[in-house]
């Protein structure tokens, strides 16, 4: 990708809300969470049409009734003269949240697809978007209730995949901000130990496999990731190409819905993820909380308790 030219991004988000006694997999099949799954999901598709931006922007100057347009103006942290975003939501039936999804209409595209079983329907979009061809630079995958806020989340990725020649697949950590002890937040895929080893794993004792220093001058280190799992993926267009060549399919990981935002890379590249000291580096919220309720519940080790 060469620099100073809009990056094109394409998403998937399936999405699936149905509320049941019994649940099948996904969370918002949960009793009485349609508020809560509908802000979410509104946060998602918000958050991932915010990424949309070129070099020059309007002002409304009301003195003098007219609209300026500014000048192509370089900004920190970027070499990408914008990003232009295709969004596609993915539906099962009936089972979604219509009224959010035509809040964004004419924004995205809707796929209604017709399956048996909802729970095939991540992987039915992951797939989607691995065979698409043309059009796009950067292929990001997402669960429909996570949140991006960084601004500068395509230009991180696109850095990342020049500068490792596409050879790793680089994943955001997923957090959870715990209001009611702000401005404290909860990193949901910390590190997890094999079955054969026997001694702890801390976060804080990972080792760097690699460091750059991003176009803002920031030095970040990244490790592999003993927990790959984010509820997303991103492929620039070199690695989708190369999916399709070796024919691969998603390698199981937990269950279908996992399989599909982890599964669809694992095994094929190197999963890395910022250091726990750059975790800041590239984020994604988890919009409906599921792991607050473990505060209180769970030990908590302080750093000086880890030998």
């Amino acid at each position: 990708m060469q620099p100073m030219r809009p990056c094109r991004l394409r998403v998937v988000v399936p999405h699936y809300y149905r509320e049941s006694e019994s649940p099948i997999g996904y969370g918002s099949t949960r009793v009485g969470t349609k508020l809560e799954r509908s802000v979410a999901l509104g946060r998602c598709l918000a958050g991932v049409l915010a990424l949309n931006r070129q070099a020059i922007d309007l002002i409304l100057n009301p003195a003098e009734q007219v609209l300026e347009q500014t000048p192509a103006t370089p900004l920190a942290g970027t070499r990408l003269a914008g990003v232009q975003v295709e969004l596609h939501l993915f539906v099962t039936g009936g089972n979604y949240l219509k009224e959010v999804a035509d809040l964004f209409a004419d924004r995205l595209t809707l796929h209604q697809l017709d399956l048996e079983d909802p729970l095939q329907l991540p992987l039915a979009a992951a797939a989607w978007l691995r065979h698409q061809e043309g059009g796009a630079d950067l292929h990001l995958y997402l669960e429909d209730d996570l949140v991006i806020a960084d601004p500068r989340y395509v230009d991180k990725l696109v850095w990342f995949t020049e500068r490792t020649e596409h050879r790793y697949v680089l994943m955001p950590h997923r957090l959870e901000p715990c209001v009611a002890q702000a401005p404290l937040r909860l990193y949901v895929d910390g590190p997890v130990k094999p079955i054969e080893q026997l001694e702890p794993v801390w976060a804080d004792q990972e080792q760097e496999f690699a460091r750059g220093t991003y176009w803002d001058g920031r030095s970040v280190g990244f490790a592999e990731a003993s927990n790959p799992h984010s509820g997303s993926f991103c492929l620039s267009e070199v690695q989708r190409q190369q999916l399709l060549a070796r024919a691969a399919v998603p390698t199981a990981f937990v269950g279908p819905l996992e399989t599909a935002a982890t599964g669809t890379v694992l095994g094929q590249f190197p999963v890395l993820k910022p250091m726990w000291a750059d975790r800041d580096f590239l984020g994604i919220e988890h919009g409906h909380p599921s792991f607050l309720l473990l505060l209180g519940q769970l030990p908590l080790r302080q750093p000086e308790a880890r030998q």
